[in-house]
């Protein structure tokens, strides 16, 4: 069975839950989260320990709840659980869309916990479970270990190596790694 709504939000982290909790609520749209995580924290779940949120709360806190400054990603999956509660927010956690297609006037999404039509849909997938690998002069011939965030840990997995990071994305707060495209080579 097909359910209705005004808009369907595809991703159940920071930006889904903004976009949700706080535009599409103050407009009085019937919307729902589709969320692929089991549990709410988005992303956050699987960062590394020692990352921290590298920007000030009036910068990286949700509309309508100030965060802290400079969090750790333990402190954000707690906040992004707290927000998703505050506000009741309709996330169905486990629901991980596989398509989105014209069906007349509507779109259709398809999940694997149902179909939903929407005259909207709000993309908010970020990058973590696709990360993007780009091509670089050798990388295809070289012997060492290459990975990208995602796949990162801990620093203590390089003591004693030589290791290059190469990226281009923000760099978090001291104690992390940088977070890039593709992160760490090590010989």
């Amino acid at each position: 069975m097909t359910q209705h709504r005004d808009v369907v939000v595809v991703g159940g982290g920071r930006a889904g839950l903004a976009a949700a909790g706080y535009h599409l609520r103050r407009r009085g749209l019937d919307f729902v989260i589709l969320d692929a995580e089991a549990t709410p924290g988005g992303s956050w779940q699987h960062m590394w320990d020692s990352l921290h949120l590298f920007s000030p709360t009036a910068y990286s806190s949700l509309p309508g709840r100030p965060g802290e400054t400079y969090p750790e990603a333990g402190n954000v999956v707690d906040y992004l659980t707290d927000y998703e509660k505050r506000y009741n927010l309709p996330v169905l956690h486990g629901a991980r869309a596989g398509a989105v297609r014209r069906d007349g006037a509507k779109l259709l999404v398809k999940a694997d916990a149902g179909t939903r039509r929407a005259r909207a849909v709000i993309s908010a997938t970020g990058t973590w479970t696709q990360p993007f690998l780009p091509a670089a002069p050798g990388r295809s011939i070289f012997a060492g270990r290459q990975l990208h965030t995602v796949n990162y840990r801990s620093p203590a997995d390089f003591a004693g190596q030589h290791v290059i990071v190469v990226g281009g994305g923000g760099t978090p707060a001291p104690r992390s790694p940088p977070t890039s495209p593709w992160t760490a080579a090590t010989t």
